[in-house]
């Protein structure tokens, strides 16, 4: 067990190809572009003019968002832009509580932030089956494919897009996973992005907020009283601090069906698309 957990370790990954180039580059990094699954699809690096990276991770929360900004804020010299996503279900959302909890292990391993010491969120073997991880393994040493899906600067590309059927079922599976009865997190998640903005304010930087696009299947199915309360709340953060700027571009209108890989994540060609708005803003700020 001791050898697989070890080979399933040196698999490059998402996680630790990122880590790997913040560890090498982040102090190059101009824009520094954060998340979950939303940023880590929207936004392409390169259609960003100035140097800048795709920091974002599946279903990372705000609290995982901190803690790689205080990993590198000794190094980030050059940093003039923060840019996150707050969406519906940022202010109450944490990772541990979700779906995609089994994620945890991929910050303690690759990037070292002990944030569990859960024995299942700190051991590779025990996060999968036998006999997928034994896939793994096969596929990476004599295969020579990795686990990395993201682009040299972090993006991640869907290409197709959903039919009709598909962005309803997805619209709606989606607005029920992101509706939060649990408000717990609320103010702890308000407090982190207050951190975020005085980090930023200590470098020099701003912060830009935005609420990603999605399609109609899932914006038309969100609890009013929860989406309601995020935008007071943003809009409130922004207007306090003289660094932040808020953009919602929840239901934009120029973001179409063909834009979408499924109801509440963009495919390659509205990430070009959003990917060009948010340069026209960061110029437009400078």
């Amino acid at each position: 067990m001791l050898i697989m957990e070890l080979l399933l370790r040196n698999i490059p990954n998402d996680y630790s190809y990122k880590k790997n180039y913040l560890d090498q580059y982040s102090n190059e990094i101009e824009i520094l572009l954060l998340g979950s699954s939303h940023a880590y699809r929207a936004i392409n690096p390169e259609f960003i003019h100035s140097n800048s990276f795709n920091a974002a991770h599946i279903a990372q929360s705000i609290d995982y968002d901190i803690q790689i900004l205080k990993k590198y804020a000794n190094q980030t010299n050059k940093l003039k832009f923060i840019v996150i996503p707050i969406d519906y279900f940022t202010f109450y959302n944490r990772l541990e509580t979700g779906v995609e909890s089994w994620r945890i292990k991929n910050y303690n391993i690759y990037y070292g932030f002990n944030r569990s010491y859960n024995c299942k969120d700190n051991l590779e073997i025990l996060n999968g089956k036998l006999l997928e991880n034994s896939k793994r393994i096969v596929k990476f040493y004599w295969r020579k494919k990795s686990d990395i899906r993201c682009k040299p600067l972090g993006w991640g590309s869907q290409k197709q897009s959903q039919d009709d059927k598909n962005l309803l079922l997805s619209g709606k599976a989606a607005a029920q996973r992101h509706a939060k009865k649990d408000k717990s997190f609320f103010y702890q998640n308000v407090a982190i992005v207050n951190e975020i903005i005085a980090l930023a304010k200590a470098k020099n930087a701003k912060v830009i907020f935005y609420t990603s696009p999605a399609y109609k299947t899932y914006t038309s199915q969100l609890n009013k009283e929860q989406l309601q309360k995020t935008y007071t709340t943003i809009k409130k953060i922004a207007h306090s601090n003289h660094n932040v700027r808020y953009y919602d571009f929840l239901s934009d209108p120029s973001f179409i069906k063909e834009d979408f890989y499924d109801a509440d994540h963009l495919n390659e060609i509205g990430a070009e698309k959003f990917s060009k708005k948010m340069d026209s803003i960061i110029i437009n700020l400078k």
